[in-house]
């Protein structure tokens, strides 16, 4: 029964391939549903859930590292340049451009219907000229993730090509993961990544933590039990821990201190990471969850628009000011956006799978029928 709730076959092929780790797929869901939890706040005023900013907070510490690290678990850098380079372009920078009409219809209400994007409570907008700019330099809000993990990617691949014969590989990708984290945190704190187009910079922490969750992968997936408990106490632990610590930490106008300042940071989003994983092999394989899990890439690229619906209906009922004078309703009501949001992506997926596959870098419908008759050299990658 537990390798049946690990793993899921496929049909035919190598055992490596052929098969889906269905804990992966739940950490995935887990790992979107984070992330709706942590744009429940909005942007600019921020007059929904008042209350929810430090839980919020908790959040960011470790969700996007999660993610990373997941893709980690399943990185595939084994294949000619040609190959590994389409694969994903087609899986990573056509979607972000693809999701980004959903920024292309907030300039059009900006030329519109200015007033209107005003009572958004988002963040501030430029012209519709400068806006346009800022999704073709690959800075469009909330979808930077695919063009980071596209060079992250890159980047590590070239690592595993000019260390592949190394009896140091291990120890050299400990150390790239290690600076690149470093450099993530200490660019992110003081905003130097942003000056640089297309994520480039961005992508260090990509190379980070999908380099820890490759570096890790082998070890993660042979866990028993046991072991996943012992990995969830001590990680859940190390992650309170150094959560207080990040808390309690000043990362403004430190100078070259600021190296230092980020160590807590790492350690927080590595805990974290490590203990999400493993409540994802401890849990029951709830179909929603793994739905969400495989289906992140839609999920993920639609959350922007989803939750801006899904507050727009539920506030059309519950008044917002009620909402925020009360703790308690604002969990409830939170959890129900994020439920509205995640229904409209269920609603949305089929047809963007069906529709629109070319460009949210999956395969033509029939393309998977007939692939599924054969061995798919490619499925764990592209699944995952």
């Amino acid at each position: 029964m537990e390798a049946q709730r690990q793993t899921k076959p496929l049909t035919g092929g190598r055992a490596d391939h052929a098969q889906r780790i269905l804990w992966i797929d739940i950490a995935k869901g887990i790992a979107m549903l984070l992330v709706f939890y942590g744009h429940l706040g909005g942007a600019g005023d921020n007059p929904w859930f008042p209350n929810l900013t430090g839980s919020i907070w908790v959040v960011y510490l470790f969700h996007m590292p999660l993610f990373f690290m997941l893709s980690g678990l399943t990185f595939h850098p084994n294949k000619d340049f040609r190959t590994f380079f389409i694969s994903r372009f087609k899986r990573l920078v056509i979607p972000y451009f693809f999701f980004s009409i959903y920024a292309l219809g907030k300039i059009l209400l900006l030329i519109v219907a200015p007033s209107v994007v005003q009572g958004f409570h988002a963040g501030a907008m430029g012209t519709p000229l400068s806006e346009i700019g800022v999704i073709l330099l690959g800075n469009t809000n909330g979808l930077w993730f695919f063009l980071t993990l596209f060079w992250g990617e890159l980047f590590l691949y070239g690592v595993n090509k000019l260390t592949k014969q190394s009896i140091h590989r291990h120890l050299t990708l400990a150390l790239i993961a290690l600076i690149a984290s470093v450099a993530w945190f200490a660019m992110s704190f003081l905003g130097t990544y942003k000056y640089i187009p297309f994520q480039l910079l961005h992508a260090t922490e990509a190379v980070a933590f999908v380099g820890l969750g490759w570096l890790l992968s082998h070890k993660i997936k042979m866990f028993g039990k046991q072991a996943t408990l012992y990995m969830l106490a001590g990680s859940t632990a190390l992650f309170i821990i150094f959560g207080v610590v990040c808390r309690y930490t000043e990362t403004h106008d430190v100078g070259w201190w600021i190296i230092l300042a980020s160590l807590p940071y790492l350690c927080a989003a590595v805990f974290g990471s490590l203990m999400t994983i493993a409540i994802a092999q401890l849990l029951p394989s709830w179909h929603w969850l793994t739905y969400i899990g495989r289906n992140t890439m839609i999920f993920y690229g639609l959350n922007g628009l989803s939750m801006a619906i899904a507050r727009k209906v539920v506030f059309m009922v519950i008044p917002v000011s009620l909402v925020a004078a009360h703790i308690v309703l604002q969990i409830i009501i939170g959890l129900l956006v994020i439920a509205v949001a995640c229904l409209i992506c269920t609603v949305a997926t089929p047809i963007l799978n069906r529709w629109c596959w070319w460009g949210i870098g999956t395969s033509r419908p029939h393309a998977k029928l007939l692939s599924a008759k054969h061995v798919a050299p490619d499925a764990a990658d592209s699944s995952h």
